[in-house]
């Protein structure tokens, strides 16, 4: 039997969404959205990712196209989203146990922006493209929840 999918991060499982709005402290801030404490990770100025704090999901995404990326952002990315992901659900714990009642689904960051490497693009209508690193991070995540809720 296949598992289930959940396909795109909207409407009942928004809250899967990097841009969905909750308080996330990560390495000594607090931000809106774990979307703004990711972009804000991609600089090592430290006035600068205070500016983060206060903005909405879609603006820290314009900001962090902007900054001075830190010269290891690209070896360094998957692992900050991880830790980002874990602040999130870690510090949100009705956001957890929805996480958890996915349970087996398999999450895939669906969208036609063209995002090939967080999620896959289902732009073109019938081919999925993509890396899909957030749904694994995701479904790695949860797999500790249940693990712990176990013990």
């Amino acid at each position: 039997m296949s598992k289930p999918l959940i396909f795109q991060f909207s409407a009942k499982y928004e809250f899967l969404s990097n841009f969905y709005k909750c308080r996330v402290a990560f390495e000594g801030l607090v931000y809106q959205s774990s979307e703004a404490a990711y972009q804000a990770a991609k600089t090592q100025d430290q006035e600068t990712k205070k500016k983060f704090t206060t903005l909405s999901a879609a603006e820290a995404k314009k900001l962090g196209r902007q900054v001075e990326l830190r010269p290891d952002w690209e070896q360094i990315k998957i692992e900050v989203m991880t830790k980002v992901v874990e602040a999130k659900f870690r510090q949100n714990l009705p956001l957890a146990k929805r996480l958890l009642e996915t349970g087996e689904a398999i999450l895939v960051e669906g969208n036609y922006w063209g995002c090939t490497f967080w999620g896959m693009n289902s732009n073109d209508g019938c081919m999925l493209t993509g890396e899909n690193h957030l749904g694994k991070i995701l479904m790695q995540f949860r797999a500790i929840l249940k693990e712990e809720n176990q013990q």
